[in-house]
């Protein structure tokens, strides 16, 4: 079953250099050369600013003549039961296995307040407990934000309280000797959104209307959200690089790219989430697919100044699996928290690009250049096992329609699963693809798999202290025909992400 978008117009092209890395500054004189890879702290992080109006925390760079106010972002994190967000009578609120202690999870909460640069829609996600900024509520800036070291002794930017400085400081492990300053400060009239934004716009658009009013997210549910079944929407996430399109809770069936003179057209099927044996489990039955009746929900559809997150609960029996997009101008994280009762034999999500588009190629780090055909091909997998040390493993689809460069990183305590990339190029496939259409074109990804039993449970609802499953996903839409040396560095950086410490 095929369940098809059309992408629009892309927004204007944000002037970025035309290989990753090659810029020698940022606008504002820090001498990073990542500047448009995201910086995220957690509110502990930032003690000064702990206790402060969550929208009036604003950001700063110093260009060594005069301040300027960048956007930064707050995203409130709260402890929040599921059975809140599924909408359940307050009796069939879960508890951690063998106890009375109710089950709550670390999540996003929709911001209490928009201003400037923000925008949400309603869930049944409560706001955060805490109004103000607290120790695990996040705030987000671009490396490309940051200036020059400002003086001890210079006076504070107009609008803000002064005495609430917090510098934070951020280098790169990589290239030690560069950095870039950041202050924050705590404004009674300012919001973190006032400089404008990064040009991240998320657009959530619910076919049925009223996501509370009209959402079906299985039969436990309260009315009037107590059926199952699709949720068709058509919503976008459009970026000065790239626009993607979403048609249901798990279904990404649009990605077009326009970052440095890419063509912009519509080159992704559908990114596939599967069991890896049989076609029991995928996108389609997690969004609600006949005869498999799953749990679904919103956590929260957040836009903001720096970035947007799209944040989903449920797929199928593994209802508190909770699954987390970032969008970012030229890039996309994906964190997939995996929860669930043991059975199952592993997991595994690939891209499916745009059947019968031509001019691709697929390469990585062992593969250099396999045309993308419908035609079959010999492709060395790059494979490793938990509890081992992980091998460089980034894949690369790439032509005039632009490059898509994935890194995904797994965070387990579960020793001796089989890692191992996966790639398929056959119209049709072969065996049958379970979502989608016929063929695989050019699908790409990864599997996780228990070589001599079923992966264990991961649900603290069905067994004390399971262990952690969390798989991370990174996208970076680039410029056309990416040479892979600039893949290769784009996943030396995910694995080495810029560092910070803060003052105050």
């Amino acid at each position: 079953m095929k369940r098809t978008t059309r992408i629009g117009g892309l927004g204007a092209l944000l002037a970025v250099p035309a290989l990753l890395g090659l810029s020698a500054c940022t606008p504002y004189g820090a001498t990073l050369s990542r500047p448009f890879e995201p910086v995220v702290m957690a509110g502990s992080a930032l003690p000064g600013l702990v206790g402060a109006d969550p929208q009036h925390i604003v950001g700063f760079a110093w260009d060594g003549t005069s301040w300027r106010q960048v956007p930064v972002q707050v995203d409130e994190r709260d402890l929040v039961s599921p059975g809140q967000i599924y909408h359940l009578p307050t009796s069939s609120y879960p508890n951690l296995s063998g106890t009375t202690t109710p089950y709550e999870m670390l999540v996003y909460t929709p911001p209490a307040t928009l201003t400037a640069g923000y925008t949400s829609v309603d869930t049944y996600t409560p706001h955060d407990a805490d109004p103000t900024f607290d120790g695990n509520d996040e705030l987000s800036f671009l490396a490309n934000s940051t200036g020059k070291q400002a003086a001890g002794s210079l006076a504070a930017p107009a609008g803000v309280d002064a005495a609430t400085r917090q510098e934070v400081v951020v280098s790169d492990p990589l290239q030690p000797a560069q950095s870039g300053y950041l202050y924050l400060f705590r404004s009674a009239t300012l919001t973190g959104g006032s400089a404008g934004t990064t040009g991240v716009v998320y657009d959530f658009r619910l076919d049925s209307g009223s996501y509370t009013a009209t959402y079906k997210m299985g039969s436990g549910s309260l009315s009037p959200n107590g059926t199952w079944g699709f949720n068709p929407e058509h919503s976008t996430v459009t970026t000065p690089s790239y626009t993607e399109r979403f048609a249901d809770r798990w279904l990404n069936d649009g990605l077009a790219i326009t970052k440095g003179g890419a063509t912009g057209v519509d080159i992704l099927d559908r990114t596939h989430y599967y069991v890896t044996v049989g076609c029991s489990r995928s996108e389609d039955t997690f969004d609600g697919g006949a005869n498999n009746p799953g749990e679904g929900a919103f956590v929260a559809n957040i836009s903001g100044p720096v970035r947007a997150i799209r944040s989903y609960i449920g797929a199928n029996s593994y209802k508190y699996t909770v699954n987390t997009h970032f969008f970012y101008p030229d890039r996309e994280d994906t964190v997939t928290e995996l929860r669930g009762h043991a059975g199952l034999p592993g997991y595994g999500t690939a891209d499916d690009y745009t059947t019968s588009m031509g001019g691709l190629t697929y390469v990585d780090p062992q593969n250099p250049k396999v045309v993308i055909d419908g035609q079959p091909d010999t492709v060395t997998p790059l494979a490793y096992t938990t509890g081992s040390p992980a091998p460089v493993a980034w894949q690369m689809v790439r032509g005039n329609q632009g490059s898509v460069v994935t890194v995904s990183r797994l965070d387990t305590d579960i020793t001796g699963l089989n890692v191992s990339t996966v790639y398929q190029d056959r119209n049709p496939a072969s065996p049958a693809q379970c979502t989608g259409d016929a063929a695989a074109w050019g699908q790409n990804g990864t599997n996780v798999v228990s070589p001599v039993s079923n992966v264990p449970n991961t649900d603290p609802t069905l067994g004390a202290s399971p262990p952690t499953f969390v798989v991370h996903r990174s996208r970076y839409m680039e410029v056309p025909n990416l040479p892979p040396a600039i893949a290769a560095q784009i996943d030396d950086q995910v694995r080495h992400p810029l560092q910070v410490s803060v003052s105050g």
